[in-house]
């Protein structure tokens, strides 16, 4: 378990560049006896490398809206069968899933979609010859992955078998409590063998050569010159009448400025903002906000020995006005987070309230505590003064935390000096994984809507903060073991979170991201999770409103 969560939660670093993304698609779509037709335009920050699901690490909102797997999420973000006709029967021990696909789920060339294109996409996943960006992802979770990626066992012992065309069973490595979520990845996508196979190394490089099983296809796309695309609502998609968009324009805007023109000329119907640009336009009626399960938080060397004494992580703790971070600097939506776990990510299986919620506020703003346990800690190592190094990307925003970070501090902490050191994104990585720091701004953002994608970060094995705790280690091999009783693993996930942060103080939370966009009034019902891919499926445009 250990070990598949922490492979898992690499694929945090990658979310944060999956494409907003979508357009029309390369078939001729009908007049809808006479209506005007449903056309949503949109902007990706980037173009698309691949649609081939066992190779891009990027492209998640296109292939979220091209393709479904057996799993997906319903508009309210609940999980549901997508290509599967029902939700999987589960063996008492949870090792093994029996899915039965939907007798119409077919491809979008008409062709019926069968148990064995999971196996062969599942199989094209881990076969350590393609050299897959997310195999990892199926190690310690489907049975027998990790041995097939390190060479140790052949492909074909994969844990995932066609019963015949419609019955695929599942093997898990061991009872893992949110692979459900796991299956609204790109990742465990299906493929046709036939199509991959015909196509060659050509197989997801433009959007002929690649068929979809999705709400939407794709057209007028080229990997090697696509700045913009199209998707089309596809006809053979099972859902097919819940789908009201006929077509999404997609073009690839890079520049904010760029955006704001073509949303305010009317040639785009929502745009993302960032920067300055979103102090700009808060009073702007089109202004709307989403949050995010992705948080920010100072990450804390505990090998540094001053830092290596608790009462002086528990006056960096409580020294941060995070309110007035989100209310006076970031004015985005973004909101103080007094936890980990970030709100509306996870529901308690029982009483359906949010893991935030439940959980509480772990920590607090509180100068005279902050003090009280500053004065504590100085006294302990027998010193006037402290002297730390606050590591952070060199990102317009991380300056902006850095330099309120070092403000709030030294002004709560006397003798406390904070001096900044910036470099690129990936450096401040490098330099954290490697132990190259004192404190240091991160960032987490949830690969699925289970609170162990948080959680687990405290576990020896897993956090960069080069500390060990035996009472925290010992939770979370109790939570582990509790996959079969979802409510007191739930409790004893909250009692980890209480225990890393309010007790040992392991890292200090900041807040909880949210994006900021504009959006015509219009558009209707595009689903913008917590985490993971938009999806357009029961987007629409209203015409009356529009007009």
């Amino acid at each position: 378990m250990k070990r598949t969560v922490k492979q898992l939660s690499f694929l945090t670093l990658a979310s944060v560049a999956v494409l907003s993304a979508c357009g029309n698609t390369g078939q001729e779509n009908t007049e809808n006896n006479g209506e005007e037709q449903q056309i949503l335009n949109l902007a990706a920050d980037s173009e698309m490398d691949t649609m081939d699901t066992t190779i891009s690490t990027t492209n998640f909102t296109p292939m979220n809206n091209v393709f479904e797997g057996l799993i997906t999420y319903d508009l309210d973000g609940n999980l549901v069968p997508g290509n599967a006709a029902t939700m999987p029967e589960v063996t008492e021990d949870g090792l093994t899933y029996t899915f039965t696909l939907r007798e119409d789920a077919n491809w979008s060339n008409g062709t019926p979609v069968t148990a064995d294109d999971f196996v062969f996409a599942w199989k094209r996943m881990v076969n350590p010859e393609n050299g897959s960006g997310y195999a990892y992802l199926f190690s310690g979770i489907i049975n027998n992955a990790e041995a097939i990626l390190n060479g140790e066992t052949p492909v074909d012992e994969l844990g995932v078998e066609a019963v015949d065309d419609k019955t695929l069973k599942v093997t898990l490595e061991k009872p893992v409590p949110y692979f459900l979520d796991v299956l609204t990845i790109p990742s465990y996508f299906p493929q046709n063998k036939a199509f991959v196979m015909e196509q060659g190394e050509n197989y997801g490089l433009n959007a002929d050569n690649v068929i979809y099983n999705g709400p939407f296809t794709l057209a007028d796309w080229d990997a090697a010159s696509g700045d913009s695309w199209k998707y089309l609502k596809n006809d053979e998609y099972w859902d097919k009448d819940t789908v009201i968009l006929d077509e999404i324009n997609t073009q690839v805007v890079k520049e904010v400025g760029t955006g704001l023109n073509l949303f305010e000329s009317g040639e785009l119907d929502s745009i993302n903002l960032s920067g300055d640009f979103v102090a700009q336009y808060t009073e702007n009626p089109d202004f709307k906000t989403n949050g995010k399960a992705w948080i920010n938080y100072i990450e804390v060397n505990h090998a540094v020995p001053e830092l290596a004494n608790e009462n002086i992580r528990k006056a960096l703790t409580y020294a941060i006005n995070r309110q007035g971070f989100t209310d006076n600097v970031l004015l985005n939506g973004s909101q103080p987070i007094f936890g980990h776990v970030p709100n509306g990510l996870a529901k308690n299986p029982e009483t359906s309230v949010d893991f935030r919620e439940d959980a509480g506020d772990v920590v607090e703003y509180n100068v005279e505590t902050a003090q009280e346990a500053w004065q504590t800690g100085l006294d302990e190592l027998g010193t006037e003064s402290i002297s730390l190094e606050l590591t952070t990307s060199d990102s317009e925003d991380s300056k902006k935390l850095a330099e309120f970070l070092q403000s709030e501090l030294q002004n709560n902490l006397p003798g406390l000096t904070i001096d900044i050191r910036q470099m690129p994104d990936n450096s401040r990585l490098d330099n954290i994984k490697s132990g190259n720091y004192e404190i240091a701004t991160s960032y987490w953002l949830a690969d699925f809507a289970d609170p162990i994608n948080f959680i687990e970060r405290f576990d020896t094995d897993i956090n960069r903060g080069n500390y060990s705790f035996e009472d925290i280690d010992a939770l979370i091999d109790q939570s582990n073991q509790q996959y079969d009783d979802a409510t007191e693993r739930w409790n004893t996930l909250i009692e980890i979170e209480k225990v890393a942060l309010g007790e040992h103080y392991v890292h200090v939370p900041v807040y909880q991201t949210a994006e900021a966009y504009l959006e015509k009034p219009y558009v209707k019902d595009i689903y913008r999770p917590v985490f993971g891919s938009r999806s357009f499926k029961y987007a629409s445009i209203d015409s009356a409103e529009k007009n």
